[in-house]
C-alpha cells in the first residue's frame, strides 16, 4: 500500500486517476488559488468540509480520499461481488397445477 504523498490523504493521486487538475479546486469549488495550492501540496491541513466537498466533486465517498485510489476501487469491486452473491434469487413465477379432478357430468 502506498503512503499518502501529502498530509495524510491521497488528493493528488485521486485527481490523477480521474484526470482532474489542481485548478478544478478553484473553478469548481470556488477555493482561492492559495488555498488550493496549500491543500494540494500539504501545506495546509485539510478539514472535514474540504474532504466532503472534494469527494462530492470527484463523485467518490469522503473516506476514499484517505486511501489510494487502487485500494478504494478494489473495495468497490469486492462490495459489488458480495452484493451479487448475496442477492436473493429472483422468484420463479407461481405455477398453478391444472385441476385434474373429473367433472361430474
Amino acid at each position: 500500500m502506498a503512503a499518502p504523498s501529502h498530509h495524510g490523504w491521497y488528493l493528488q493521486e485521486w485527481f490523477a486517476t480521474l484526470n482532474r487538475i489542481q485548478f478544478d479546486l478553484v473553478t469548481e469549488l470556488g477555493y482561492h488559488r492559495g488555498t488550493a495550492h496549500k491543500l494540494w501540496h500539504g501545506l495546509q491541513p485539510y478539514r472535514r468540509d474540504n474532504v466532503e466537498e472534494i469527494a462530492a466533486m470527484l463523485n467518490i465517498q469522503p473516506w476514499e480520499l484517505l486511501m489510494p485510489p487502487e485500494e478504494a476501487m478494489s473495495l468497490r469491486r469486492l462490495k459489488q461481488a458480495v452484493a451479487e452473491v448475496t442477492m436473493p434469487a429472483p422468484s420463479a413465477p407461481e405455477v398453478i397445477a391444472p385441476d385434474t379432478r373429473r367433472r361430474a357430468g
